[in-house]
């Protein structure tokens, strides 16, 4: 044994009385060294000691005032087989002498971590005689000399059994998970089973391990984190939502989105939106969704159920799958409180990052094009703020040559930065504080939430507040309740209609002035066409002044309560109600004041203070001051009753059952209230001017005054709609789950839903679904028992069943909507918005799903392979005279199948270096087996037709394209193939009747080809974790593949006609065909000159251009695929002993990285795929988290 010795030296005399010598200390949780160096400094003692005796002790807790030497080192020493005795000023540390009748054991317990495992019991085989492990992992027992065995337990590992003698020395004891005890549970929303009980295909995501600071809501984070799951981000702007999809796209007309379930509650639509609003088109990027308002650090896990096995008792809404949130609970233990502070920086978008036309660039465009002849899609105005408007001046000699010149070279070094003008360099913040603790009987938890985000784009903001409250109290040992009480408020801030910054930065020309020189706004003239002035008119626009005097604004409210009741009727039979109520109280404004170039447009015809009292253009004005305000208010209330009979209960060593009969009544009330408010005056105390009345209305010019705009809304009372709804549900379910063995497992559910949506038939009221499924856990066989030490895991699933939607937009009745007055007869008036159908019943999804688990002694690995077949709702076209151009029935099917996988690795797992690695992904095959049996266009076949299905066999994203051929090689138009008849030398052929190019005897759809979907059917996702003692780097990545889109048109103009020379353009416009020859180079059509170009009579018996045709074509199809770094972080965790000095239980430092960076086609020149016209910033991050 290694022996050292150490002798603090003396430091002044102390008195040779133990008994005088008082001393005060208060130590925490610190070695014994460390201890005795602070009694030395407290009492003039020096201490000799042998390090080996001593070096793994700490003093967990003492407080001492005024105690004697001897009270402050037997209370140190206790419990450590050590004693001490005192010569003159020495302590000297021994071994306590042993009776030669006694012994003692002592020694360490780890886990395969080796990290200290307190709380462990440690009692001898067959006795009471026993201890527990202190903080450290130490144990010390004294016990009579003998022979036996030392039996080691704790919750959830394996028990140990060691033998010992009497000679036995330190021991060295390594704890074992036991996977039986440790087993992961399954939270389906209706109840909690282990996870060896569950059949059905889900996914369990801890909520600490996906938390990115970047985004304010669970669904943004869940990119790449499930297999199966499909996210995608549809704005670059803060309080977005994202596109979900699981397991592909199983209905056509009704709701695509995955069913939300917050704490067994399932979660409404907060606010339904009118999508032909135009004042409100900001506002559906900024409402939310279902779970906005949750704020993710009070969320303790997601479990995604994907397959009928999983999802059936959710009956008629469960086909698009469901996302369960449990939130977090308090927990028995003393009183845990954590703050937590996260800081983000948003790096606002550069022009280096896009391929676009600088103001020099731009200029010598406009000039190539406006010297060939080209015709513009509008003819420019005479002005000095674009090229082609002061050449249009210089002709008309209102300005000299040399001004012109001097104007134009102006305009060549403007290179206004549009970006830095209406984006920024974001700043965002995050904090939460939460209290947790509990005792035997109570536990809580509370938290409060804040987060005040601001967006890249100037005018963008959203900023939350929440709060929960959990208690769970043990009424009697066989009653427990727990309520839970949620609450938020959310405010998002947005644009105006016609008002966004980052496209406008993107596509205006940077030769466009912003400020005068004197530093007021520059306002550039633009033709102008109000509906009562027949005459050429211009109005002036800024965009900093539109942003200046609109927005868009979105406040919600919500609470939720939830009220849990369990009682253990019988042992192993347990009755549960659950109550919860869900009020959502959403107010949206909309507001474009006097001054914006929106009002003059639309309701003047001039601009803002140019006109007095009286004039023509006054009174012809439907609305001479003020401007527009739309309001939106949406409450819903909902409240949902669950009761339940759980019974759970093992038989024997073989058998065990869990079976769930229950209830639910739901119940939904929406209000919904909207108005437009015509002549508002923002900046007047919010007063209300006068639209001009119809009997002064004076059009200029031969303007009508009847059936458009304005004037309809304030006259047929559209301006103002007041809406109610009530839904009420009853259902009754039950599942079972059967284990047998402990590897054999039987799951089965049933539910059914009373609904009057649909049918009249009272079979198509109640329309049950159910599942079935079966697993065999091959690892718990006997004859694996030699290798259960390698596999721990080998589970076989299969399950079928089937999975309910509805479609809440349409019901079995006729629906009608009630009108105004209608002009020319003076009565009320109706339409026919559905006609009956009494035969419609719900959209039903058959799924099978066959599965394996693979759990290895550091390898997790999970395969699926799954099919749906989905009955769909879709629309059929009518005859006319029916009064409705289509009615809804059942007919439509879709197939989806696919395969996924998850693996997750643990190849390095010792006390200072961990590595964690999660790899997932999918692969989707969408199917229409049914083609829409309404009129189809070529437009559909060209846009993709989301409410319809275009053609058997492909799927529901899918769309068409022209097949491009090349440009011609003497005019640099574009051809194209399958459309005319050619010779033999590939020379297209004349009609001698008509002059034109003679068509293919085939149908329209054949000149098509077929181009792709715009959805992605392979998503994956990659996650890793690299840890060193306190230091944990991690980093989180993405992929979306097979999905194409069509890049956007580099000209505007469908006809080929030059673009407003105020847009800004794509560089690769500067690579057109220009000459002969071009055409092997480049795939650019030459610029049209009006000379040389006939639109094109096709085979639908319609023409169109061949611009709008090249548009349209498979050389502007791109892959949208793409690999996306989303995170990179870094965190600190302080040890122990360093929280301890600090009088704090934790801590931890976090730097991370948002949106680091992503790989696509080039052909996207900047832009991100996912958004098409925009770009994801990217976000830096520091946050620290306290304990105490």
């Amino acid at each position: 044994m290694k022996l050292a010795f150490f002798l603090f030296p003396l430091q002044g005399v102390a008195s040779n009385n133990p008994q005088h010598v008082k001393v005060s200390l208060s130590l925490k949780n610190i070695f014994l060294t460390e201890a005795f160096l602070k009694i030395q400094k407290s009492s003039d003692y020096s201490f000799v000691y042998n390090v080996d005796d001593v070096k793994n002790f700490r003093v967990a807790a003492l407080e001492v005032e005024n105690a004697s030497i001897e009270e402050v080192l037997t209370r140190c020493l206790k419990d450590t087989g050590l004693t001490y005795k005192i010569e003159d000023n020495v302590v000297i540390i021994l071994q306590k002498p042993q009776d030669e009748r006694f012994m003692i054991l002592k020694g360490w317990v780890y886990d395969v971590k080796k990290q200290a495992m307190p709380g462990v019991t440690v009692k001898v085989a067959g006795t009471m005689l026993g201890t527990a492990t202190n903080g450290q992992g130490w144990f010390y027992i004294h016990l009579p000399k003998s022979k036996g065995q030392l039996e080691f337990s704790f919750v959830g590992y394996k028990t140990q059994r060691v033998d010992f003698t009497e000679n036995t020395d330190t021991l060295c004891i390594i704890m074992r998970e036991d996977v039986k005890e440790m087993e992961e549970v399954v939270v389906t929303g209706y109840q909690t089973m282990r996870k060896s009980e569950v059949v059905g295909s889900h996914t369990v995501v801890d909520a600490s391990d996906i938390m990115m600071p970047a985004y304010s809501s669970i669904d943004q984070m869940l990119q790449g984190r499930v297999a199966g799951m499909t996210v995608v981000n549809t704005s670059s702007r803060v309080g977005h939502t994202p596109k979900i999809r699981i397991r592909g796209t199983s209905t056509i007309l009704g709701n695509q989105d995955p069913l939300w379930v917050v704490d067994g509650i399932i979660q409404p639509d907060p606010l339904p939106i009118d999508q032909n609003d135009m004042m409100v088109d900001d506002l559906r990027n900024i409402l939310g969704n279902q779970i906005s308002w949750l704020n993710p650090a009070d969320i303790e896990t997601i479990t995604v159920l994907k397959d009928a096995s999983a999802t059936a008792i959710y009956g008629s809404k469960a086909a698009n799958g469901v996302i369960v949130i449990t939130t977090k609970r308090g927990r028995k233990g003393s009183t845990t409180v954590n703050y937590s502070a996260n800081f983000s920086f948003r790096a606002r978008p550069h022009y280096s990052l896009f391929n676009l036309m600088n103001s020099k660039e731009r200029i010598e465009f406009s000039r190539e094009a406006f010297e060939s002849g080209a015709i513009y899609s509008e003819a420019p105005v005479a002005s000095m703020d674009t090229y082609e408007g002061i050449m249009y001046s210089y002709y008309n000699k209102n300005i000299t040559a040399s001004d012109a010149r001097e104007a134009i070279l102006k305009l060549a070094n403007t290179n206004t930065n549009w970006l830095k003008l209406l984006t920024r360099n974001s700043f965002s913040q995050t904090h939460n504080l939460s209290v947790s603790g509990g005792s035997d009987k109570v536990t809580y938890s509370a938290s409060l939430g804040f987060t005040d985000q601001a967006g890249v784009e100037i005018g963008n903001d959203a900023k939350n507040m929440s709060g929960r409250v959990n208690t769970s109290i043990q009424v009697h040992p066989k009653v427990l309740i727990d309520v839970t009480l949620l609450g938020s408020i959310n405010k998002t801030g947005g644009y105006a209609a016609g008002v966004n910054p980052l496209s406008y930065a993107t596509n205006t020309s940077r030769s466009l002035l912003a400020y005068e020189d004197d530093g007021s706004l520059h306002y550039q003239k633009q033709r102008g066409y109000y509906q009562y002035n027949s005459s050429i008119h211009y109005l002036g626009y800024n965009i900093l002044n539109e942003m200046e005097h609109s927005y868009s604004k979105n406040k919600s409210s919500q609470v939720n309560g939830i009220l849990n009741f369990a009682w253990e009727i019988l042992p192993g039979l347990k009755y549960e109600f659950v109550g919860g109520i869900n009020n959502n109280t959403s107010v949206a404004e909309s507001y474009a004041g006097e001054q914006t170039n929106y009002i003059a447009g639309l309701y003047r015809g001039y601009d803002y203070g140019t006109e007095t009292y009286g004039s023509e253009k006054y009174n012809a004005a439907a609305l001479p001051y003020g401007g527009e305000l739309y309001n939106r208010t949406s409450d819903v209330l909902s409240w949902n009753i669950q009761n339940k009979l759980i019974f759970m209960r093992s038989f024997k060593e073989n058998h065990r059952l869990n079976v769930l009969i229950g209830t639910e009544t739901v119940s939904s009330r929406t209000s919904d209230r909207s108005s437009t408010i015509y002549g508002y005056v923002k900046e007047r105390g919010e007063s209300i001017m006068r639209p001009t009345p119809l009997d002064e209305l004076k059009p200029i010019g031969n303007a009508p005054i009847v059936g458009w705009g304005i004037l309809d809304k304030l006259y047929d009372g559209s301006g103002w709609t007041r809406t109610s709804q009530l839904s009420n549900s009853f259902s009754v379910f039950a599942t079972l789950a059967y284990v047998f063995k402990d590897r054999y497992v039987l799951n089965a559910s049933i539910r059914n839903d009373a609904s009057n949506r649909f049918g009249q038939n009272q079979n198509k009221r109640f329309d049950p679904t159910y599942s079935f499924g079966l697993s065999w856990n091959a690892a718990h066989e006997p004859w694996m028992q030699g290798i259960s030490n390698i596999v721990n895991q080998l589970n076989f699933r299969a399950s079928f069943g089937i999975q309910g939607n509805t479609v809440n937009s349409i019901g079995p009745e006729l629906i009608l909507d009630r009108e105004g007055i209608k002009q020319g007869y003076g009565e009320y008036f109706s339409t026919i918005s559905r006609i009956p159908n009494p035969n419609l019943s719900w959209e039903r999804t058959k799924t099978w799903n066959f599965g394996i688990d693979i759990q290895l002694a550091w390898i997790t690995m999970n395969l699926e392979y799954y099919r749906k077949m989905s009955n769909n709702i879709v629309n059929q076209g009518i005859a006319p005279e029916n009064g409705i151009a289509g009615m809804d029935i059942n007919g439509g099917r879709i197939r989806n199948s696919g395969v996924e996988y998850s693996l997750n690795i643990t190849p390095i797992r010792t006390k200072d270096w961990g590595w964690t690695i999660g790899l997932n992904s999918s692969k989707n095959w969408n199917k229409a087996l049914t083609q829409s049996i309404d009129e189809i266009t070529l437009q559909n076949y060209l846009d993709g037709a989301s409410d319809r299905v275009l053609q058997r066999g492909k799927p529901l994203s899918a769309f068409w394209s022209f097949d491009f051929r090349g440009l011609n090689p003497n005019t640099g138009m574009p051809e194209f193939n399958r459309i005319f008849v050619e010779d033999e030398q590939g020379v297209f052929l004349i009609d001698e009747a008509t002059g034109n190019y003679e068509l293919l005897p085939v149908a329209w759809q054949d000149i098509l080809v077929y181009s792709g979907k715009t959805e992605p059917d392979f998503t994956g996702g990659l996650t890793t974790r690299l840890r060193w003692k306190g230091l944990t780097l991690g980093a989180n990545f993405s992929v979306l593949l097979g999905g194409k889109q069509r890049l956007p048109g580099l000209f505007p103009d469908e006809n080929g006609n030059i673009p407003l020379s105020s847009a800004n353009l794509n560089k690769n416009l500067l690579k057109r065909w220009k000459k002969p020859g071009d055409e092997k180079f480049t795939s650019i059509p030459a610029v049209y000159n009006g000379r040389i170009i006939n639109n094109i009579s096709l085979q639908d018996g319609k023409s169109y251009s061949p611009y709008m045709m090249w548009h349209n074509s498979n050389a502007r199809v791109v892959s949208s695929s793409f690999f996306r770094c989303q995170q990179i972080s870094l965190t600190w965790n302080m040890n122990e002993s360093l929280c301890n000095k600090m009088g704090i239980k934790s801590l931890s430092l976090n730097a991370i990285m948002n949106n680091v960076f992503v790989l696509a086609s080039k052909r996207f020149d900047g832009f991100d795929p996912e958004l098409g016209d925009s770009v994801q910033p990217k976000t830096y991050s520091v946050g620290i988290t306290v304990g105490f």
